[in-house]
């Protein structure tokens, strides 16, 4: 029967079935479009990093076009192997075991892929630190060149100093009208004293700049570090958990955004690869219960179908039983009805003409009983008369065993004992109902 939409159907499969099918296609569109964007993702990632494994004798499109080839394998090699299974044909396991060394590569894509950027990051880092402390380093040498000569000056001036007040006082106690010399010994002490101190001086302003410079320089590398901002916060942050300082090494955030990358790498390939099989074995389940539905629904109705059916050839074979009792009682007990009409029932043409109206409405109706055949085909009579009147055809060859038997076995009339053996049947069943 072909189903026909009405208004009153359609909503009573609003009140009793929108929201089962809302929520399961909404939950069907959201995981193949997680499923879409994470495989458009990783599709760039190893189109882009496998072309860049190419060597300069091999054209680079030659491994990139592997690398999507490997993706698109990776993503539906589980799918495959349920599908094997599903239809019961062999190959399920080569396909897992291809998409296992497939999964394999693309997952060293997406690895290579991720470090590739946080060797980038990591150099951003490390390159302006470096800088500074090679400077800071350069500047902490002069430095030091420059106190070690201020200590060499100070210790000639210790050598040099008593000497000349020896001198100086030499003149002066000696007697003698040496004043001339004294005054040009006391010169020339001064005068060493004069460019001892200037030297010094000039070291120190020296000294003081390189200082100035160098502080400059640690100014300006923490300026840098905080423009570029190389470390994501996240990594920043994860290092701080790990390591429980409030500024961790460049080395050790670096190591936690490899395990980042690794995590998000491994996720997103689950993604992938996993999902798309669950959601496809989903699909077939529904699909399964859809047609057992259906064919419960189909076997309802040929059920329904099939009791009305019987209901009605029911009361045709009342009816005709009916109309054949009232026959019966109308044109007497010997009339024939049936089967052989207007022929001597002691004749084998009309036995064989009853048996096959028998035989014809017993493969059309299986379950006519014994009596109704006697009384429809075998000219009134009961089944036990018919019965002796067969059992006498049978042994004079006019009909088979085989009939005979196939008669016999239809359900006997309100459990009543029929003899069915050949060799004992009744000789006089014929004198019985007809005159």
């Amino acid at each position: 029967m072909e189903d026909r939409i009405t208004v009153l159907g359609a909503l009573r499969w609003c009140r009793d079935s929108f929201a089962s099918w809302f929520t399961t296609a909404w939950l069907y569109i959201i995981l193949w479009g997680v499923i879409a964007l994470a495989f458009a993702v990783l599709l760039y990632i190893d189109a882009t990093f496998s072309r860049k494994l190419a060597p300069e004798s091999i054209n680079p499109l030659s491994f990139q076009g592997m690398g999507v080839a490997y993706r698109l394998f990776a993503a539906a090699f589980l799918m495959a192997a349920a599908r094997c299974v599903l239809k019961g044909l062999k190959g399920a396991w080569t396909f897992r075991l291809l998409g296992a060394f497939a999964s394999v590569i693309v997952c060293l894509h997406a690895f290579g892929f991720g470090f590739e950027a946080l060797d980038e990051r990591r150099d951003q880092a490390l390159a302006v630190r470096d800088v500074a402390a090679v400077v800071e380093t350069n500047n902490q040498d002069a430095i030091g060149l420059i106190d070690d000569r201020i200590a060499e000056i100070d210790a000639e001036l210790a050598l040099a100093i008593p000497v000349l007040n020896a001198e100086i006082r030499q003149y002066i106690t000696d007697g003698l009208n040496n004043d001339d010399l004294a005054d040009d010994a006391r010169n020339r002490r001064n005068a060493l004293q004069d460019a001892a101190s200037a030297e010094k001086r000039d070291l120190r302003a020296k000294k003081l700049e390189l200082l100035n410079s160098a502080a400059v320089t640690r100014t300006e590398a923490i300026e840098s570090t905080t423009e570029v901002q190389p470390w994501a916060p996240l990594f920043v942050g994860i290092a701080q958990l790990f390591t429980w300082s409030k500024e961790p090494t460049d080395w050790e955030i670096y190591l936690c955004a490899i395990g980042f990358v690794v995590f998000w790498v491994l996720l997103g390939e689950s993604l992938v690869i996993f999902l798309p099989e669950r959601v496809y074995a989903m699909h077939l389940r529904d699909a399964a219960l859809a047609d057992e539905r259906r064919g419960k629904d189909k076997h309802s109705e040929l059920t329904k179908d099939g009791i009305h059916r019987k209901k009605m050839q029911d009361k045709i074979d009342e009816l005709e039983e009916e109309i054949g009792t009232l026959r019966k009682a109308r044109h007497g007990p010997d009339r024939i009805v049936q089967g052989g009409s207007g022929l001597d029932p002691n004749q084998e043409t009309y036995w064989r003409e009853a048996v096959a109206q028998m035989l014809a409405a017993r493969e059309k109706r299986p379950k006519l009983t014994l009596n109704y055949l006697a009384e429809k085909y075998g000219g009134g009579r009961t089944a036990e008369e018919m019965t002796g009147h067969l059992q006498r055809a049978a042994r004079q060859g006019w009909i088979t065993r085989e009939e005979f038997d196939r008669i016999m076995q239809l359900p006997k009339p309100n459990g009543a004992d029929v003899d069915t053996n050949l060799d004992e049947g009744d000789e006089d069943a014929d004198a019985t109902r007809h005159a």
